[in-house]
This record gives structure tokens, sequence and C-alpha cells, in this order.
């Protein structure tokens, strides 16, 4: 079977995205990424799999000539996306939300192929709620999105997280990355889109936290902030590594005793798998969307929320205070609270209901219309 994945270059909608398609060529299928791919496009390309890359972007609505600009691109992307899937002729098409993928599932929905969509977040994205109604199947990561998507054809499937538990002691781990074996160590995400004020705010929040706490830090800084940070660490005289990005995040989850981050789906995810405390910052634009994912860590008691219109270096500072000095949460609560977020094998699972879809609509199309 010939499958589609349509998918724009972000984390949240790559990572998932390419967790699925090797689940799918596991099982003998061929696998082909169509979308705006952006950064993404050498990561997919190393591993083998084929991809078409569009120039799309989201439509903009904060001026006229804005709209215009957007919508003549979004326009020129459906087009392309024409062109491709007529080429590649595939099963089935699923397509993991955002701008990059929006195109590719309406040229799919336009020309009769088996279409889907993977929404990461509780609450869903403008492409996915507009192509909702059109497509055969809806997977959600959180039982909590089925409110947006009031529909038979929505299905639980989880999400494909990018980290994977390391067998490994913390110490090891930590020796690894160059730091203290038995140090109480911090992990702060801050190289994800939007997350600059994560970077400096923590970096001013370090003083208040030396005042009572003995502490190290894994720093995930992205590409533009990494060579400043590297600089200002080196004045805080504490230990640290920073990062621009870390291929095994699953080693930095598994040393550290915390963490610092935005909340988007999947980082929610990767928490809630290592059983992790942490402050959550979330991005307060895209839809607000990442406030949601939050209060599903919080209602689990592994998270403290902390709004970006209240964020300063000294209450992030107490936050993360509070977290590693209140008493731990029961366990056996944890685990009965997390059954509600963690669902194990999403990319199987995610792979199988594309299978599925593609071979219903071919079983359809044999037996041709009904007498």
């Amino acid at each position: 079977m010939r499958i589609v994945l349509a998918t724009g270059g972000s984390g949240g909608h790559i990572f998932p995205a390419l967790k699925v398609a090797q689940r799918l060529q596991a099982l003998g299928h061929e696998t082909i990424f169509v979308g705006a791919l952006g950064q993404a496009l050498p990561k997919i390309q190393q591993q083998k799999f084929c991809c078409f890359n569009l120039n799309s972007k989201g439509v903009s609505l904060s001026s006229v000539s804005g709209f215009v600009r957007s919508s003549f691109c979004m326009a020129k992307a459906l087009v392309e996306s024409f062109h491709v899937l007529r080429m590649v002729r595939p099963d089935a098409v699923c397509g993991f939300g955002g701008y990059g993928a929006f195109p590719v599932v309406c040229a799919a929905l336009i020309l009769g192929r088996p279409s889907m969509i993977h929404e990461q977040n509780v609450i869903p994205g403008r492409a996915n709620r507009i192509l909702f109604p059109w497509v055969g199947k809806v997977a959600v990561t959180f039982e909590e999105s089925r409110k947006y998507f009031h529909s038979p054809k929505t299905i639980r499937t989880g999400c494909p997280a990018q980290a994977r538990e390391v067998r490994e002691k913390k110490r090891h781990l930590r020796a690894e990355l160059g730091l203290q074996g038995d140090k109480e160590t911090l992990l702060v995400l801050g190289g994800s889109q939007g997350s600059h004020r994560i970077n400096l705010e923590f970096l001013k929040a370090i003083p208040f936290l030396k005042e009572d706490r003995d502490f190290q830090v894994i720093h995930i800084s992205g590409r533009n902030d990494y060579a400043a940070l590297k600089d200002q660490y080196a004045e805080c005289g504490i230990g640290c590594r920073v990062f621009d990005f870390l291929e095994d995040m699953g080693k930095a989850y598994q040393a550290a005793d915390m963490v610092v981050s935005r909340a988007g789906a999947l980082t929610v995810l990767e928490i809630a798998a290592f059983r992790l405390p942490a402050v959550l910052i979330p991005y307060p634009f895209a839809g607000g969307h990442q406030k949601e994912n939050a209060e599903l860590l919080c209602g689990a008691g592994l998270a403290k929320m902390v709004e970006e219109k209240d964020l300063s270096a000294q209450g992030l500072a107490e936050a993360v205070r509070n977290l590693l000095s209140g008493p731990p949460p029961d366990p056996k609560e944890i685990e009965q609270r997390l059954k509600s977020i963690l669902i194990p094998g999403a990319d199987q699972r995610l792979a199988q209901e594309i299978v599925a879809l593609g071979k219903t609509a071919n079983i359809s199309l044999a037996k041709g219309p009904s007498a």
C-alpha cells in the first residue's frame, strides 16, 4: 500500500509523523511525506523516505494585504498538492495538522483519496477544525478532544512521542552528559517555537534558586539563543550543559529531577511518560491550545502552570522550589491519573488505522456501485 503523510516541519507535527512512517515501513507499506517540511526535510531524507516539499504558509488574518499574500501562497500549495497526489496515487492520506498538511489533505479530498487527520493537542488547530467534517477518520491524542470532534469517526490513538526510556541509572546518564551524578538536575526546554522568553527568565531565576538549592542544569536552548546562553551560563557559577538540540531526549528526561517547559502535546506526553514534575509555561498564542495541554498534567498532580502574563524570574524560581520541596505525590494515584493521558503503542495504533482506511476504500472501489 502507498501512503502519504502530510505534515509541516515543526517538531510537534514531524516527530509523530516520522514514528508512524517507521511503523508503516516495518509493515511493508511505502510511505511518502508531502507538506511544508522546512527544516525537517534533511531529517526525513536521512531516514530514506521519499518527500515532496511545498512552499505553504498559514493564512494570515492580521491585515488585508497579509491575507491576500498568504491565501495566494496556500492556493499555490494546493495546486502543487494536486500534481503530487495525481502522480503518487496514494491508497490513503493522513494529515498531522497545521498549514503544511492542510493543502495536501484538501487535494486528497477533492481527488477522492481516503483521508484522515491526527490532532496532537487537546484543542484542535484551525486546519483540522476545517477538515474534520470531510475526512473519513479523525485520530486524537487526548480523550478531552472528543468534544471538538463529536462524531463516530473520531478514534483515540494517542500520539507517538520522540523520547524513549534508556536502561541506565540517573547518575550514569548525568556523567555521560558531563554533569555530577549525585546533584539535583533541572531540565529546561527552551528550544521550541516561542520559547525565547523561557530561556531569558530561567537565567534570571538562577540567582533566586541558588539561595537555597545546590543544582545543575540541562538546557535545550534552540539554535537562536544557543551562543548567548552558553556565555551567560559560564558566568552563573553552576554546572550546566547547553544544547541547541538534543537528538536523544530520553537521556535528558531520565537524567533530570524536574522540567521547565512550554506545554506542547509531545512535551506533555513525554513528561508524563517519565513521571517528572514540571513547571509548564503555555505558549499564549496559536489558539491557546497549550494551556489545555498543561491542565492535563496539572490535573494528574505532576505539574504547576505559570501563565506567560504572570511569568517572572522570582515567580519561576518559587514554582520550581515548591515542586521540588513539596511532598512527593502518591505513585499509585499518579499512575491511575496518567491512564487518561498515556496510550501505549500510539504509532502502531495510528498506522493500523491508516492502513484500515486505505483497505476499506479499496474494497469499496473493487465492488463498484451497488445495483
